[in-house]
């Protein structure tokens, strides 16, 4: 019984392990039919998935391994396209044999017929999957378009492509006209050209793409495309800054200021638009070209920043100045300016130096060096071009004239005054020998009527006429009466005595004057002199640079701005004689036809230019005069002689057609003829005690 039992149990065991054999079996057995999971493009487009280059394949991507046979014959492309295939996992990649047809459209079908690796068919078919290729590469847009005007001078400029080009190709078909400097930068089907700086304004310009350009797949580019595109005008533009980028030596009294070409609209000027590094404390505004409230709108043409005190001395500052200011007629600016300078250190008397003009600030004014061309310095700071000046003899202050008025300030720039009043010009600027006076010409502003010769007292006080009295009466021509009554005096140029006690000066109606200033009696000698009058250094006698008038000379109005007195220059018809003050003799000088006083020496030489421009010195008054050592023949603008040194700083003239007239200031030793170059952009030197 027990043995029947326990074969019954091992009957029952291995009936169970059976049917769970068979089940698992059931269990585990593929009965699932395979599908297509995706179709894609193995070279698209960058975002455009169904447009392919022509050189792109396909990759049908299966949910389970299928049977490679099978799928390759169920896959059809139409057109069709011959190719080959290859696996990566249950993924086909179908790979053309040669390029695709350019701008087609290619339908995938994927048929009946494939199977599983378990013999399970494909009964879930997917839709037919559509691509196109792409056409020849073009540009499809650019920025700016062709043709465009008014473009910004520093706005990138962009080619669209229709598709991913060869990068390299394209650069080097590139062509620009004309050509500046830039940097290319791709970003998928856009190539942006990137000026290194601004373009020119108001300028046509040419991008073209040359032979040789392809896109990725080697297609080249369709046709040479060109883009023409002008620049903006300049609008409203900067013609001067104030001080110069990156000029050394400003005074720290000097305002920063931009001068426009055009008036700028005063609701374009804010507090913000302006920035100065380190921060400094002042106001701004608009002015006009003389730095004066405007009276009209049309004369707003300066932006002025005035600071509040003067600048901290050896310090570099840096300015930026933003694209918000606009003028009267909506210009903008084309671009933000920025500059820097730095400033000098003042001195408290302007002795032992050398003081000259010069420009390299961005507007002509007055500025002194060491006798050795070092630690240059800015003195004025004038708006406008000054065009002369004078220092007082012991060096404490001086005074600057545009040709319009003249304005006085210590040797530090500070205490500044403006001694003209707007009715009046004021010119020809001189100080007394004590330095307390400072005598002048004035003329009617309106009119241009010469109104004579005053004085003006340093500290203070009203400018006061120059009576000329006393038995000799002035030329016909000079005595006319304006409507105010006052007879018209076509003077100037006035220059003192040594002594301080007369005064000579020219009658531009030809003649040459002295007065007495504690009789006010006046001597005239009739002349037509073309340079200011120069006294010897003893006061015994003043040397002109003229000619004899052939008869009776009327003398035009004054123009502004009213240019200092000058020699004509080489190959004149003038001379230098020499006026006797205590008989009015006068008697020409050796020097030659187209000679003209230079300078005089505190020892009684006398430094004068021959018709050619050539300087010599001559020793006495009857002395003809010798070459400078080391200058010989070489033309020479100005000169000035040292104090107390056997040496003269000349200027040696630049271009002539560049005005102002100026050059280089050079230093000449009189003994060896050395020469050493004090600066290179300097005019009107003056050596001081």
């Amino acid at each position: 019984m027990r043995a029947v039992l326990v074969r019954s149990l091992a009957v029952i065991g291995i009936g169970a392990v059976v049917l769970a054999g068979l089940l698992y079996v059931a269990s585990t057995v593929d009965s699932r039919s395979p599908t297509v999971a995706e179709i894609t493009l193995t070279q698209p487009l960058p975002e455009s998935p169904n447009v392919a280059f022509s050189t792109t394949g396909l990759a049908v991507e299966f949910t389970e391994p299928v049977e490679m046979a099978s799928a390759v014959g169920a896959v059809v492309v139409a057109p069709s396209v011959r190719g080959s295939v290859s696996w990566s996992g249950s993924t086909m990649i179908f790979t053309p044999s040669e390029p695709l047809e350019l701008a087609t459209r290619y339908t995938v079908t994927i048929g009946d017929g494939i199977r599983d690796l378990a013999g399970n068919r494909m009964t879930d078919l997917p839709a037919p999957f559509t691509f196109e290729t792409t056409g020849p590469p073009e540009v499809v847009e650019t920025v700016p378009a062709d043709g465009a005007g008014d473009v910004a001078i520093d706005e990138p400029i962009g080619i669209t492509f229709s598709t991913l080009m060869d990068t390299a190709s394209v650069e080097s078909a590139l062509r620009l006209r004309p050509t500046f400097p830039h940097e290319l930068r791709w970003s998928g089907r856009l190539l942006e050209i990137m000026p290194n700086e601004p373009l020119a304004p108001d300028r046509e310009y040419e991008v073209g793409i040359g032979e040789g350009a392809f896109d990725v797949s080697g297609v080249p580019l369709e046709s040479a495309p060109t883009l023409t595109f002008t620049t903006a005008s300049a609008g409203l533009a900067a013609s001067v800054l104030m001080p110069a980028d990156r000029t050394d030596g400003i005074a720290p009294t000097s305002q920063i200021a931009v001068v426009f070409d055009t008036p700028v609209d005063p609701e374009s000027v804010s507090g913000d638009v302006l920035t100065i590094t380190p921060e400094v404390a002042g106001s701004l505004e608009l002015v006009d070209a003389a730095g004066d409230e405007p009276a009209e709108p049309e004369d707003a043409t300066v932006l002025r920043f005035a600071p509040s005190g003067p600048l901290p001395a050896n310090t570099t500052f840096a300015v930026e100045l933003g694209t918000a200011v606009t003028g009267l007629s909506g210009d903008r600016m084309a671009e933000p300016l920025a500059w820097s300078f730095t400033t000098g250190a003042a001195q408290e008397t302007l002795s032992n130096q050398i003081a000259f003009l010069s420009d390299r600030a961005g507007v002509t004014n007055l500025w002194a060096m060491n006798a050795d061309g070092t630690a240059a310095r800015q003195v004025s700071t004038e708006l406008t071009p000054i065009l002369d000046y004078a220092i007082a003899p012991n060096g404490s202050s001086f005074v600057v004239g545009d040709g319009r008025r003249l304005i006085l300030a210590d040797a530090t720039g500070s205490d500044r005054r403006v001694l003209t009043d707007d009715a009046f010009l004021e010119f020809d600027p001189t100080y007394a020998p004590n330095g307390q006076r400072v005598a002048f010409a004035r003329a009617d502003a309106d009119t241009g009527r010469g109104l004579g010769l005053w004085e003006q007292v340093v500290d203070g006080g009203d400018a006061e006429r120059i009576e000329l009295d006393g038995e000799a009466s002035p030329p016909p021509a000079s005595s006319a009466s304006g409507e105010d009554g006052e007879p018209a005096e076509w003077l100037r140029a006035p220059r003192y005595a040594p002594a301080g006690q007369s005064l000579a000066f020219v009658d531009l109606t030809g003649s040459v004057g002295i007065v007495d200033l504690e009789t006010d009696d006046v001597t005239l000698v009739r002349y037509e002199a073309t340079a200011p009058p120069a006294w010897l250094a003893d006061g015994s006698g003043i040397l002109l640079t003229g000619r004899a008038p052939a008869g009776s000379i009327a003398a035009a109005d004054f123009d502004a701005p009213v240019e200092p007195l000058e020699p004509e220059g080489p190959s004149g018809d003038t001379g230098v004689a020499v006026l006797d003050p205590a008989t009015s003799r006068l008697a020409p000088r050796d020097f030659g036809t187209g000679s003209s006083v230079a300078a005089i020496a505190t020892d009684g030489r006398v430094a004068y230019l021959d018709a050619d421009g050539a300087l010599r010195i001559a020793d006495a008054p009857d002395d003809a005069g010798r070459a400078v050592p080391g200058l010989g023949d070489e033309r020479v603008e100005a000169v000035s002689f040292a104090p107390g040194e056997e040496a003269l700083a000349v200027v040696i003239p630049g271009r002539v057609d560049v005005a102002p007239a100026g050059g280089r200031i050079e230093r000449i030793e009189l003994d060896d003829g050395r020469r050493s170059i004090l600066t290179n952009d300097g005019r009107r030197p003056r050596w001081l005690p």
